[in-house]
C-alpha cells in the first residue's frame, strides 16, 4: 500500500454497493424510481473509483473493490429483469453472470449461518438444507471451477463467485466434518450423494448398503462386542444393586418399589447371521424401572426411575464393534417414549453409553437452550460409561439430586498414573496407540481409555479409532 492510497474514501464509495449486496433479493421489492436512483449512485461512484481517485490500492483489495461494484450492479439488473421492468443502462448482463447471482443467492443462508446452526438444522432435518448440500456434492464445484475460468465472463464477477463460493464451501465442509462424526444417517447421506456424483446407480446405492467402510471407518471412539457387553452387565447389575439396598439422596431415605429388569432390543433376530457365542456378546439394552418415593417437607414425593444402556446394537451385531458416540438420532425414540410412559407422573431419565454421546449432544444438554426449554415431566441423565462423565439439566432438581446414584467409581489413582505415561509417550513418540500402551504397562482398557479422553479434554489432543492400527490412537490435533 502506498502513501497515495485513500481507503477510507474507498469504503465511502462502495457504501451504496454493498447495501444492495446485502438486500439480496429483497431488493427487488423496493420501488422502481429507488432502484434506479441506487444504479446511477452506484455506477458514478464506480467511476470515481476507476478514475484513480483513491490512490494505488493494493491489488487484492482493489479487486475486492471492483467486484463489489459489479455485484451490486448485478443485483440491481436482476431486479429489473425480475419485475420485468425496461431499464436501458441495466441490460449489460448475460444469463451466465445471472447464473452467478442465482447460484450465489441459493446459498446465501450460509452468509449468516454458523457451524452450529447448520449442524442444528441437520439434526431437526431442515430439508432445504439438505438439499443445497446434495447440490453442493452434485455439480456445484464443477460448476465454479467451470465459470471461474470462463473468460467470457467478467473478471469481477469471477473473482466475487470465487470469494463468496469459498466462504460458505468452508462453512459447510466445517459442519459436515462433524456431522459425519456424529450422525450415522447423514454420513449414510453423504456418502450416497457422493457416489451419485460417480454415476454409481442409485439402485445399487439402496440394494447394497455401505457395510465395509463403516466396519473399519476411522472415530472417536472404539467398543468392541464382547466389551460393550460387559459395560452394559456392569451398569444394570451395578444400578440394580444399588436400588436393593437402603437408599438415602442427599441425607433423606428413598423407598424403592417395583423394582424390574427388562431388555428393550430383540438380538434373536441376528441368530442367522452371527454365532450363538456372539449373539450372547451382543448388548441387549438393557434398562431398570422402578418407583421411588421420598419424604419432601410434609409431603411424599413419588415418580418413576429408568436407567437404561444405550448402544447401536445393530453395530455390534453387523460389524463386532462401534466407532461414534451417540447423537440425537439415536437417544430421542427413547426420550420420546419415557414421556409418554411417565404421562401425569414425573420420570427420572438416565442414558448409559459405552461410546459416549456426540457433541452436540453433551453442549445441548449442559446448555442455556435445554436448561430453559426443557421442562416436560421427564429429568435426563447421561452417563459416559468409558470416561465417567455424568451430563445432567444442572436446573433440574430431580437429576441434581440424584445425579450421585449414576456417578461411576473409578480409579482416579491409577488413571492419573496413567496420564503421566502417556504424557511422556507423547513426548518421546509424538502419539500413544492403546494396545500398545497396555502391553507395556499392563493397566487395564478402561483405565487407559479414561486417560486418553481426559488428556484430550485437558490438552486438546485428538482421540480416533485408526483402522490400520485396529486401535485407539491418542494424537496432536
Amino acid at each position: 500500500m502506498t502513501i497515495e492510497c485513500d481507503i477510507e474514501k474507498a469504503k465511502e464509495l462502495i457504501k451504496p454497493a454493498k447495501k444492495v449486496i446485502t438486500k439480496g433479493s429483497s431488493i427487488t421489492y423496493e420501488p422502481f424510481e429507488k432502484r434506479v436512483q441506487l444504479w446511477n449512485e452506484i455506477k458514478e461512484n464506480q467511476e470515481t473509483y476507476e478514475d484513480g481517485a483513491c490512490g494505488k490500492i493494493l491489488d487484492d483489495l482493489d479487486q475486492y473493490y471492483r467486484a463489489i461494484f459489479d455485484y451490486a450492479l448485478l443485483t440491481l439488473s436482476k431486479s429489473f429483469k425480475e419485475n420485468d421492468e425496461i431499464f436501458l443502462p441495466s441490460q449489460i448482463f448475460s444469463n451466465d453472470q445471472f447464473e452467478i447471482y442465482d447460484r450465489i443467492q441459493k446459498y446465501d443462508v450460509f452468509e449468516i449461518s454458523t457451524k452450529q446452526d447448520i449442524k442444528k438444522k441437520v439434526i431437526a432435518r431442515d430439508q432445504d438444507l439438505l438439499d443445497l448440500f446434495e447440490d453442493y456434492y452434485g455439480d456445484m464445484d464443477k460448476w465454479v471451477e467451470q465459470t471461474v475460468g470462463n473468460s467470457k465472463i467478467r473478471l469481477t464477477l469471477r473473482y466475487y463467485l470465487k470469494k463468496k463460493w469459498g466462504e460458505y464451501k468452508q462453512k459447510m465442509d466445517d459442519a459436515i466434518s462433524d456431522l459425519i462424526r456424529e450422525l450415522d444417517w447423514f454420513r449414510v447421506l453423504v456418502r450416497e450423494w457422493q457416489n451419485r456424483k460417480k454415476d454409481i446407480p442409485i439402485d445399487l446405492v439402496k440394494i447394497e448398503p455401505v457395510i465395509e467402510p463403516v466396519h473399519v471407518e476411522d472415530g472417536p471412539r472404539l467398543m468392541e462386542l464382547g466389551e460393550a457387553k460387559f459395560y452394559e452387565n456392569n451398569f444394570i447389575g451395578r444400578i440394580k444393586t444399588k436400588l436393593q439396598r437402603p437408599l438415602k439422596i442427599t441425607g433423606k431415605k428413598v423407598k424403592v418399589e417395583n423394582l424390574q429388569e427388562y431388555t428393550d432390543a430383540n438380538v434373536s433376530k441376528y441368530l442367522s447371521k452371527v454365532s450363538e457365542k456372539e449373539l450372547r456378546n451382543i448388548p441387549e439394552n438393557k434398562y431398570i424401572h422402578a418407583e421411588l418415593t421420598k419424604r419432601k417437607f410434609l409431603r411424599k414425593e413419588s415418580f418413576l426411575l429408568k436407567a437404561q444402556f444405550c448402544s447401536r446394537v445393530e453395530k455390534y451385531a453387523k460389524y463386532g464393534l462401534d466407532t461414534y458416540p451417540l447423537d440425537w438420532v439415536d437417544i430421542n425414540p427413547i426420550i420420546s417414549n419415557a414421556m409418554e410412559e411417565a404421562r401425569n407422573k414425573r420420570m427420572l431419565l438416565c442414558l448409559a453409553s459405552p461410546t459416549g454421546f456426540a457433541k452436540e449432544v453433551e453442549n445441548h444438554v449442559g446448555g442455556k437452550e435445554f436448561q430453559q426449554n426443557f421442562l416436560s415431566n421427564v429429568s435426563l441423565c447421561l452417563v459416559d460409561l468409558v470416561t465417567g462423565k455424568l451430563l445432567f439439566n444442572p436446573h433440574d432438581q430431580t437429576a441434581k439430586e440424584f445425579r450421585e446414584l449414576f456417578v461411576l467409581e473409578i480409579d482416579e489413582e491409577k488413571v492419573a498414573k496413567a496420564k503421566t505415561r502417556i504424557t511422556e509417550m507423547m513426548l518421546e513418540k509424538g502419539g500413544a496407540h492403546l494396545n500398545d500402551f497396555i502391553k507395556r504397562y499392563g493397566d487395564g482398557k478402561s483405565i487407559v481409555e479414561k486417560a486418553f479422553y481426559d488428556l484430550q479434554e485437558e490438552k486438546g489432543y485428538l482421540v480416533e479409532y485408526r483402522k490400520e492400527f485396529k486401535t485407539l490412537v491418542l494424537m496432536r490435533k
